[in-house]
């Protein structure tokens, strides 16, 4: 599953090194550490602090240090003289909640700064006075002035690892700012004056990527003859781009200065490297390399690069390309007539704008207990809203008999092409009439799955359809339900997803229907039946799931659609008070992916624990730590014959159980049961050893008590009981 981050409060600007390079170290005055020797075109460092209110940069507070040259030598730093902003935050480090100060103090001439400057101090107001006392005073560092037009004492910061401790108590980065004292472009243990952190956590926001920007600077207070202005700082919207809002720090790279010692270095440049993972970027970022273009021919080559410093992406601590909820018990306990949520959530950082997000529910859903006519509803949310995943159950018959069932549930929903960016998934239901519970049989198994869906594997679907029905056995086209699909090779395998809600014979004790997923106006063997016998006239819409795999397809323009049939003559119908349908076909390539789609009954079953025929399959693990998902469509029957009894399915890998499991437990108050419902059971397993490994469904007829009653049945009216092995990546 994946962890969250939280900020400790820190200098958001940090998490990016500044740059220092319109005049190399060698290059500049005082780089021996001593300030240098004033002239007639010597200009003073200038600094000023600037009260931050709490925000993005400092959660709670804290102080703008503005630094530059005072070109206009008015003895102040203005606006446009401000080359460098950083950050010293409130409440940050081990003793949180102390008020980090910072004052300036003139340096006369001397050893530390040969024509003078500023010395600034900064420590944690530990007595909580407002005032900086000298006791309180923790770095001293200083900001000489002297020749030229940059003098290299930039604030610079830079990250080192913070194990677990006080500090960070799960571990995070340290983040260590301070002024460039001797000029070397390097931030040096004796230059340190602040230390924050950014730790690993239970709560907060992710971590995004760090990104940089190059502006052209034009002729100003900046650099004298233009030049540019390298940008950076976090993608907080995640669409890719740094925008103005989004940076957090701003240095300059300038042409041609007058104080260059070397007429021949050429015009100064810029190169953006990407930055693998590894020892310099953790998580990868941009390596900014600039340099002079000594023979003149616009591009600055390895050879030309003087100074490289690095802009680091942040961890991002949630899961990309896929997601599912944290394995627990996941029973939701009765439910009323108010929406609550469920416990199932689940986070994705979607990687692409042009991706969407495929979710899949594995469950159990029980509504209107003790009622006749009872209903609830099952949603996905998505940052808490409706993405119109919404499905609603009924119960009824026509006796006026109380029930209660639990019934195996599934729902696959699309969303729309979403920003890149973090997102938030989770469930809620409410019940209309009677109360209603989820989770219950799954053992802690109830799956919510978030795939993205970024067009390297070809898909197209529908979401088109409203409650669409028919009463005559012969198969009718439903309304809305229809995908074109352009399929690129002929040997890759069609993955058909339908996610709709199906109720047949309608006020018929034994009725039921078939829907199928036609290829080219041609029946296919990917449909599925249902049937409810429960001593009197039935009324019963049902959530479902059907997946299927069609192998043999050529590579070309095909038309899938949806039809249904009323095998009993009671009206059959399709998509009753649903947000939507899905019609979804993925092109899948045959390797990596282990299936069966015979359509195989399996016969009566009962008693222990026990395989089901026809169900199983030997997959291939290709590496260590590989997850694969698996999913099983089918349709199932619990317990015939009898009344409020249990009987359960499994998935079982190496013939031992996954705990990935579901059932059916029916009751009404007059008379045994006999339910053929189409079921979807999809489950992840991490961490399987390379090597084969063999997965199989096994069903009981125990219930909570030990007893047993009736059998099971899998596979009846069923065109393919599928299983299929995935790995995901």
């Amino acid at each position: 599953m994946s962890q969250q981050w939280s900020w400790r409060p820190s200098v958001v600007a940090g998490f990016v090194f500044a740059i220092t390079a319109c005049s190399s170290p060698s290059e500049v005055p005082g780089a021996d550490g001593q300030g240098g020797t004033s002239s007639s075109n010597g200009k003073n460092a200038a600094v000023r602090l600037i009260p931050e209110a709490p925000g993005a940069r400092c959660p709670q507070g804290g102080t703008a240090l503005q630094t530059g040259l005072d070109h206009n030598g008015d003895g102040s730093l203005s606006d446009d003289e401000v080359e460098q902003t950083s950050y010293v935050c409130n409440g940050s480090g081990p003793q949180a909640g102390g008020m980090s100060l910072v004052k300036l103090m003139p340096e006369a001439p001397g050893a530390r700064c040969a024509s003078g400057g500023t010395a600034v101090l900064s420590g944690r107001d530990t007595n909580a006075d407002g005032l900086q006392g000298d006791s309180e005073v923790t770095h001293t560092q200083f900001l000489c002035n002297g020749q030229g037009e940059k003098k290299g004492n930039a604030y610079l910061m830079k990250m080192l690892s913070e194990a677990a401790g006080s500090n960070c108590p799960q571990g995070g980065t340290a983040v260590l700012g301070g002024i460039d004292v001797n000029v070397n472009g390097q931030l040096e243990s004796t230059e340190v004056t602040t230390t924050q952190y950014v730790c690993t956590g239970s709560a907060g926001v992710s971590g995004t990527e760090a990104l940089v920007r190059l502006d052209a600077a034009p002729a100003s207070a900046n650099c004298g003859q233009g030049g540019t202005a390298v940008k950076s700082g976090f993608d907080a919207n995640g669409d890719g781009t740094l925008g103005t809002g989004e940076v957090t720090n701003t240095t300059f790279v300038c042409n041609g200065l007058t104080a260059t010692l070397d007429p021949n270095r050429g015009e100064a440049l810029v190169r953006l490297d990407s930055e693998p993972a590894g020892a310099n970027c953790a998580y990868g970022g941009t390596a900014v390399k600039t340099g002079f273009d000594s023979n003149g021919d616009g591009t600055l080559s390895d050879s030309e690069v003087t100074t490289t410093q690095l802009v680091c992406s942040a961890a991002n601590f949630f899961r990309t390309k896929w997601a599912n909820n944290q394995p627990g018990s996941y029973e939701s306990g009765e439910i009323t007539n108010l929406w609550v949520p469920v416990s199932r959530r689940v986070w994705i950082y979607k990687s692409s704008d042009t991706s969407r997000i495929k979710l899949t529910v594995s469950d159990n859903f029980r509504v209107g207990f003790n009622l006749n006519g009872g209903s609830g509803y099952y949603s996905v949310r998505m940052n808490g809203s409706s993405i119109n995943c919404d499905a609603r159950q009924y119960n009824a018959n026509t006796a006026g008999w109380n029930q209660n069932y639990h019934l195996p549930f599934a729902n696959v929903c699309l969303t729309d092409q979403l920003p890149k960016g973090l997102y938030e998934f989770d469930v809620w239901t409410m019940a209309s009439g009677g109360t209603s519970y989820i989770g219950h049989v799954t053992s802690g198994s109830a799956l919510l799955l978030a795939e993205e869906l970024d067009g390297s594997k070809p898909y197209a679907f529908s979401k088109a359809g409203g409650w669409s029905g028919t009463a005559v056995p012969s198969y009718s086209k439903m309304s809305g339900r229809e995908v074109t699909f352009l399929k690129q090779s002929a040997s890759t395998l069609l993955k058909v997803t339908l996610a709709d809600t199906l109720r047949v014979g309608y006020n018929q004790n034994g009725g039921h229907g078939t829907v199928m997923v036609r290829l080219d106006g041609v029946n296919t063997n990917c449909y599925t039946g249902k049937y409810d016998a429960q001593g009197t006239g039935g009324d019963l819409h049902n959530p479902f799931v059907m997946t299927c795999i069609l192998p043999n397809v050529s590579a070309a323009q095909h038309t899938l659609d949806v039809a249904l049939s009323a095998n009993s003559g009671g009206q059959a119908s399709l998509g009753w008070e649903r947000s939507s349908p899905l019609l979804l076909v993925e092109e899948l390539p045959n390797t990596g992916l282990t299936y069966s789609n015979m359509g195989f009954a399996s016969g009566e079953i009962s008693g222990v624990w026990a395989g089901v025929g026809a169900r199983q399959i030997v997959h291939y693990v290709s590496a260590p730590g590989k997850t694969v998902k698996v999913t099983y469509s089918d349709t199932f029957r619990a317990v015939a014959g009898c009344n409020g009894r249990m009987g359960q399915f499994q998935l079982y890998v190496d013939y031992q159980p996954t705990g990935c499991i579901n059932g059916q437990y029916v009751w009404n108050a007059g008379a045994v049961q006999d339910h053929h419902h189409p079921a979807n059971l999809t489950c992840i397993i991490p961490n399987l050893t390379p090597g084969f490994h063999t997965f199989s469904i096994w069903s009981t007829t125990l219930h909570g008590d030990g007893s047993t009653c009736g059998s099971n049945y899998f596979g009846w009216n069923r065109g393919q009981n599928l299983l299929l092995a995935e790995e995901l990546p």
